[in-house]
């Protein structure tokens, strides 16, 4: 069960995004959100940008907030990575949800640069949101799917049934590589059996929680 997480905003697209995904998080048990976005570099577009993000960062906390939950925003200025890191330590901050990418104008066939700092080095799971939520799209747990990992991968398996509050069935990929048909929420550890995690981070119909390696070092 997680109580408190860490959304990891950084650009307007993405507030809009995740908005639609928030009445599941609650329903799912969390109580304290922190609402991160940090700033690396300067100039007039850096401006732009916190004018646009701003009123949406408001909108959410004020989503956030209706729903009994304790909502700090933060604003930083420095190493995006660092500082969230430093935040999710500060905050007791159970897990991350970002965008396959966090920054403006990211396009090609990699994840963002601080997502896959992540999925290397975070001290805890991680929820990739790769698109805003449809009408038709089913409540988060109500079919969760853990896509099995390789040998080097046996806390994905624990780590993942301790978080995900319901039934999780298991198995790998199809052989394409593709995600199975139905599931509200894929759980995978760094390695996915039949498929390479960038390209299901950035494909996914659905949330994806990773559970990298680290975190199972540091929260075992």
């Amino acid at each position: 069960m997680v109580e408190s997480l860490l959304i990891a905003v950084d650009a307007a697209p993405f507030a809009d995004r995740v908005s639609g995904w928030l009445p599941d998080l609650l329903r799912a048990g969390v109580r304290r959100v922190t609402l991160y976005h940090a700033i690396e570099r300067e100039g007039p577009g850096c401006a732009l940008e916190l004018d646009e993000l701003r009123p949406k960062l408001d909108r959410l906390a004020v989503q956030l907030s209706a729903g009994t939950v304790d909502v700090e925003l933060a604003f930083k200025r420095g190493d995006r990575f660092r500082w969230l890191v430093s935040l999710v330590a500060l905050r007791g901050s159970q897990l991350i949800v970002l965008g396959p990418r966090c920054s403006l104008g990211a396009a090609g066939p990699n994840v963002g640069s601080l997502l896959g700092r992540l999925l290397d080095e975070s001290p805890v799971p991680l929820l990739v949101v790769p698109r805003a939520r449809g009408d038709d799209d089913l409540p988060l747990l109500d079919h969760p799917f853990l896509i099995e990992g390789g040998t080097t991968e046996p806390w994905v398996d624990a780590q993942a049934r301790a978080l995900v509050p319901t039934v999780l069935p298991a198995g790998g990929l199809s052989p394409d590589g593709r995600y199975p048909a139905g599931a509200s929420l894929l759980v995978t550890g760094r390695t996915p059996t039949g498929g390479r995690l960038e390209e299901l981070l950035l494909d996914a119909p659905c949330p994806v929680l990773v559970i990298p390696a680290h975190a199972d070092a540091t929260h075992a």
